[in-house]
């Protein structure tokens, strides 16, 4: 496959410098480990699962509201610990936590029963472990769709419980699915729906760092200096490639911003970034780069490479107009820069006055 040439303005990841069959194969094997992790907790928990969502149903239906009483939780967990060696996950909090499962996804499976899905709906529940269900059903409510969307994305891409709670907190499934783009009339099916289901409307990089927004290129380094956070925003399975990587085109140098590329559906993915407001010249601009690393870089099993302008504000009728008439799948995406919350910082201090002390450093 061809390879983008090394003489870059920015130092190109070790990932530059294989084929799309290692960065595929590398992915799969990450899946596969992180799908071993997941197995072995699945394996230990599936059981368990099922236990809670019955007694979450029995407590539903034999003592429906009132009926508890102020104690009913620690009564009945004191009750169940009797004669039992071992009685962990009996307290009354977990007991309350399988009513809480029970009644966010009791109510959809009895909707979906008659369509022969529930088996599939209960098949989903037990592959991920109970640690992430508590924290699903905290930070979801009701919104059983909402907690759907993040067990389906669990399994696919073998998160764990502080990987699931970064993406709630990134509020992936508010901004999944709804970027304005034009995938569904350039690519086929099922992959439109894909590559809509990875692409944002909206990107919030929180950096460790200030950086000034006026500044494209600040920005862009700034992302790179905190690729591992750049990546979790940009979700699962992306390999970084490079800062401004040189495409030469009819013998000029061109620079596109940041190229990375998907594992899973093993195609480039292009972005642009805009500190101002959309304009329907910055697609033109984007499109081009994204010939040249069709024409240049990717091989034939790789899919169509992906654009994504992110811009500081769009105008969403003036992003749809411009899209309209292009065959080259692009998202038009808005971002915004932040730092971490309270805790991150003081944990990320924590860590760098911990390595000062070990390292003898005062």
């Amino acid at each position: 496959m061809p390879r983008f040439p090394e003489q870059t303005k920015k130092t190109v990841s070790v990932a530059a410098t294989r084929d799309a069959d290692y960065l595929s194969w590398i992915g799969e094997l990450k899946k596969r480990y992180r799908a071993t992790q997941i197995k072995a907790a699945i394996s230990v928990n599936s059981a368990l699962i099922e236990f809670y969502w019955n007694l979450g149903r029995d407590i539903a239906e034999k003592y429906p509201g009132r009926r508890r009483g102020l104690a009913f939780f620690e009564n009945l967990s004191a009750d169940l610990q009797l004669g039992i060696d071992n009685p962990k996950g009996l307290s009354p909090r977990n007991l309350k936590y399988a009513l809480a499962f029970y009644e966010l996804y009791g109510k959809r499976q009895q909707l979906v029963a008659d369509n022969g899905e529930a088996g599939e709906m209960r098949a989903l529940l037990v592959s991920v472990p109970w640690g992430h269900h508590v924290l699903l059903f905290g930070k979801c409510g009701k919104n059983v769709g909402k907690a759907l969307f993040y067990v389906v994305r669990t399994i696919r891409n073998g998160w764990s419980r502080n990987q699931l709670a970064e993406q709630i907190e990134a509020r992936l499934y508010e901004k999944s699915g709804k970027t304005i783009d034009n995938f569904r009339a350039v690519l086929p099916s099922p992959e439109s729906k894909l590559v809509r289901e990875l692409v944002k409307s909206e990107y919030s990089f929180d950096l460790m760092e200030t950086v000034d927004e006026e500044d494209e290129r600040e920005i862009e380094k700034a992302l790179v200096r905190n690729i591992a956070r750049t990546l979790t925003e940009l979700g699962g399975g992306f390999a970084y490639i490079g800062r401004q990587v040189r495409v030469t085109v009819g013998g000029k140098d061109f620079w596109p911003d940041l190229v990375f590329y998907h594992l899973a559906l093993r195609r480039y993915l292009v972005v642009e970034l805009k500190v101002g407001e959309f304009q329907p010249e910055h697609t033109g601009q984007l499109g081009f780069y994204m010939t040249a690393v069709d024409r240049q870089v990717k091989s034939e099993i790789d899919g169509k490479t992906i654009g994504i302008l992110l811009c500081k504000s769009r105008n969403d009728i003036v992003a749809e107009y411009s899209l309209a008439d292009l065959d080259r799948p692009i998202g038009i995406s808005t971002y915004r820069l932040g730092l971490p919350p309270l805790e991150q910082l003081q944990a990320q201090l924590r860590k760098l006055l911990t390595e000062r002390e070990k390292g003898g450093v005062k």
